[in-house]
């Protein structure tokens, strides 16, 4: 009796030794979600994410669990690897939180997830714990450069299987890359519906349904895991067919309603249905003897951690002071509240040079579909065409946003824009556009749909300063933020359409040397001492 007692009274100071270093990291990722959940998770691509996280965040419970924590003693080499852990992913959480970096912010909050369950448990609990941690890896904000070149090809192999089984059923059907022309209706394969993005969330479930479904040979695991791949996309195929089909009987309001959304459950029941049999299959093909299954060895649950007050107190001070840093480290001063932007329509004129605006003609732009989503990520957009006394026209796009740290304006490159509105991408280079008193680093591209080449000069800001996607732009962002300010920024895009790149790229050159004689030093433009 009297060592029941001992035992139940060591029970809430062993708790609270868990309870406070527990209690930190879960503060410090959910500070991480509110950062993903303000831009990330608002995309169509990436609403699976947050379910992901859950799902991870049961996982990690349920095995947490079950692994005997008291038995657990680790060693000072352990205790090491969990200080490199947290040394890695303390400064990564709080600069991904600042300045608003999506990517680095998640994963230092697995970095430190890794590091407390290291320095509790050792590098046993890291075994024991190693599904749900890799688990977590899928709920990750990949860059969207890497999302848009790994989704083209899967949304034209699915847009050339539906554009097949329609034509041999003797549906009226015509493809344009990745937009599908049925009857009078006209439907873009967009990245949400056929996408990475959708095929990792069906790669999450399979990987589940194997994970708790019992034991299988390696041979048996890898192979099944391979096919989840062809699986998905097979999935993403039957949702687009049967989209298609509701949209052609139905018509197109038909098509965006609830049933679009109630076709994402044929998604997932087609991808489960095929796992099954997959899985159904290869376990004939086991030797005798071998077919059986069994559970995965865990440990049977003993109690709390038996980790003492003098680690349990510096694993807590660690993430108290890793989220005080985030919160130190955030620029709070806004660019755009110090100098406001005037109205978009206002601030370009509408002749520059020789240059005037074009009436009745916006139906030659390209601009990102999602209305509603523009409105939410920039605060001004503008889309023109201009032409000039020779009869030629370029179409000029901006899009302006008060709060440039992360990658609000990732619907508006050109890289993103024109591939979710069916074009190919045939070139793609950075070039320094020779102005006066200076050169403007621009980048050129040729987007290619059917019979429209579309040659396209682009350039972004931060602050005043021009940038081009990448390091160089993180850079110039981390810049702003170590000085504790929030810049304004632009993404300007001037395109043509022009079957000869060369002379298309040219006259928008032209037109940009009459942006900048029009005084618009605020997109990054360099100006003199006599411009406007």
């Amino acid at each position: 009796m009297s060592v029941q007692r001992i035992a139940f009274g060591q029970l809430p100071a062993d708790a609270l030794k868990t309870l406070l270093p527990l209690a930190a990291w879960l503060a410090l990722l959910a500070v991480t979600a509110r950062d993903l959940a303000q831009f990330v998770w608002k995309t169509p691509e990436n609403s699976f994410a947050p379910w992901l996280l859950l799902i991870a965040m049961g996982l990690l419970a349920h095995h947490a669990l079950r692994f005997n924590w008291q038995q657990s003693n680790p060693s000072r080499s352990e205790r090491a690897l969990a200080l490199l852990l947290l040394a890695l992913g303390a400064p990564g959480f709080a600069l991904g939180h600042a300045l608003q970096l999506e990517l680095v912010n998640a994963a230092a909050s697995l970095l430190l997830m890794a590091g407390v369950i290291t320095w509790t448990g050792g590098v046993a609990a890291q075994r024991a714990l190693r599904f749900p941690i890799f688990f977590c890896l899928l709920a990750l904000p990949y860059p969207a450069w890497w999302v848009s070149s790994m989704t083209g090809p899967i949304k034209v192999l699915i847009s050339q299987a539906v554009e097949f089984i329609l034509y041999q059923l003797d549906f009226p059907v015509a493809r344009d890359g990745v937009i599908l022309a049925l009857g009078p209706y006209r439907m873009l394969v967009a990245d949400a519906c056929s996408g990475l993005n959708s095929l990792i969330f069906l790669l999450a479930l399979g990987l589940l349904y194997m994970h708790f479904t019992g034991h299988r040979p390696r041979w048996h695991r890898l192979l099944l895991a391979l096919l989840l791949i062809p699986l998905a996309i097979m999935a993403n195929g039957i949702r687009v067919l049967m989209l298609a089909l509701i949209t052609y009987y139905l018509g197109d309001a038909a098509g965006q309603s609830f049933l679009h959304d109630a076709a994402g459950l044929v998604l997932f029941m087609s991808g489960y249905v095929g796992l099954l049999l997959a899985d159904t299959l290869l376990k004939k093909m086991h030797p005798i003897g071998r077919a059986q299954s069994s559970p995965p060895l865990v440990h049977a649950r003993t109690g709390w951690p038996g980790v003492n007050w003098a680690n349990s107190a510096t694993l807590t001070a660690l993430l108290v002071l890793t989220g005080m840093a985030g919160l130190w480290l955030k620029p709070n001063h806004y660019l755009a509240q110090t100098n406001p932007l005037p109205p978009l329509s206002q601030l370009v004129p509408e002749t520059m040079g020789q240059w005037e605006t074009a009436r009745n003609s916006e139906n030659l732009l390209i601009v990102p579909g999602d209305e509603s989503l523009l409105k939410e990520l920039y605060h001004q957009t503008l889309s023109r065409i201009y032409t000039n006394p020779q009869g030629q026209f370029i179409m000029l796009s901006v899009a302006y946003g008060g709060h440039q740290f992360g990658n609000e304006l990732q619907a508006h490159r050109p890289e993103a824009c024109y591939r979710s509105s069916g074009f190919e991408l045939l070139q793609s280079h950075d070039v320094s556009l020779p102005l006066k008193e200076a050169s403007l680093k621009v980048r050129q591209l040729v987007a290619l749909r059917r019979d429209r080449i579309e040659p396209i000069t682009y350039w972004m800001t931060v602050g005043e300063t021009p940038t081009l996607p990448g390091l160089d732009r993180k850079w110039v962002q981390f810049q702003y933020g170590w000085a504790g300010q929030v810049p304004d920024g632009f993404l300007v895009r001037v395109s043509s359409i022009d079957k000869t790149p060369e002379r298309a790229f040219e006259l928008q050159a032209d037109f940009i040397a009459a942006m900048q004689h029009a005084g618009l030093g605020r997109m990054g433009l360099p100006l003199g001492k006599n411009s406007q």
